[in-house]
């Protein structure tokens, strides 16, 4: 498949090319690499979010499961709760057009793709976890996150890395649950366009296999190794509630289990934080 550029979209995107002053901030010095992917890859400029660009595309037929649109800079990102997610440039923003799973994984699929981009970045010698839903974290601070949106029957995943930047503590909502970092000169000069091809190549395998080849309990057990906060006491916290517990692991229909008070007690939204 080709990698394409994609057009003007009336208030998301203008039209981006190879000339864009944005363009080396995805490609790097050298350009479009020959080798190409087996998917489909839109290259974008500033939009409004990369998941309205994907969209778009979806709609007009352009986009099939597995393609992807990775964009510069975004002026309205959103993550978890559709908070604003800050959007600067020379970090990774992308949205991943996924193939809809089986029932049993529908509410697995934030914490599924999550696990591929923990497993795509340790195999660049990063020592991320996951912390559930939907963040990526290293050394306990964090790096990235993921935003599943269903849009009729198209579903994807918006995935942001922080690569060169963050957000300032200052910048941060006042209950954040850790402070945010970036992989800074840990890529040892790869570019976030061949950074992207790898997560995609990797994530598509164990995506694939997953939902073939395991179910949702399997599944469950395996990411143990790469959960954040794993068997300490965390609270979760949404705005109906707070719960404080044990952290025993993740239930086969995607939420956090909490040993409290005795009891084992199943949360499925909120943001989590270590107690303590």
């Amino acid at each position: 498949m080709p990698i394409l550029w994609t057009p003007d979209i009336v208030g998301v995107t203008d039209a981006f090319h190879a000339e864009h002053d944005d363009a080396s901030a995805i490609l790097g010095a050298g350009g479009l690499d020959p080798l190409r992917p087996d998917e489909r890859v839109y290259l974008c400029g500033p939009c409004s979010s990369v998941l309205d660009v994907a969209a778009h595309l979806a709609g007009q037929g352009g986009l099939d499961p597995w393609d992807s649109v990775l964009s510069t800079r975004q002026w309205a990102g959103r993550g978890q709760m559709r908070r604003t997610w800050i959007s600067r440039p020379g970090n990774l923003f992308a949205a991943w057009r996924l193939p809809v799973p089986p029932l049993p994984w529908q509410n697995m699929i934030s914490v599924l793709v999550g696990w591929t981009v923990c497993l795509g970045l340790g195999e660049l010698g990063l020592p991320v976890q996951l912390k559930w839903p939907n963040d990526i974290l290293l050394h306990g601070r964090k790096i990235g996150g993921i935003l599943i949106e269903e849009r009729g029957d198209v579903l994807m995943a918006g995935i942001g890395i922080n690569i060169t930047s963050c957000p300032e503590d200052a910048d941060l909502r006042r209950d954040h649950a850790c402070v945010a970092a970036s992989l800074g000169g840990h890529l040892r000069g790869m570019t976030i366009f061949d950074l992207w091809l790898r997560l995609v190549d990797l994530g598509r395998l164990r995506y694939s296999t997953e939902l073939s080849d395991s179910t949702p309990l399997e599944f469950s057990q395996l990411i143990e190794p790469v959960l954040a906060y794993l068997g300490t006491l965390v609270r979760v916290s949404d705005n109906r509630s707070s719960v404080c517990g044990t952290y025993a692991g993740i239930a086969p229909d995607g939420g956090i289990v909490l040993l409290t008070g005795g009891e084992r007690r199943i949360v499925h939204s909120g943001s989590l934080r270590p107690e303590g």
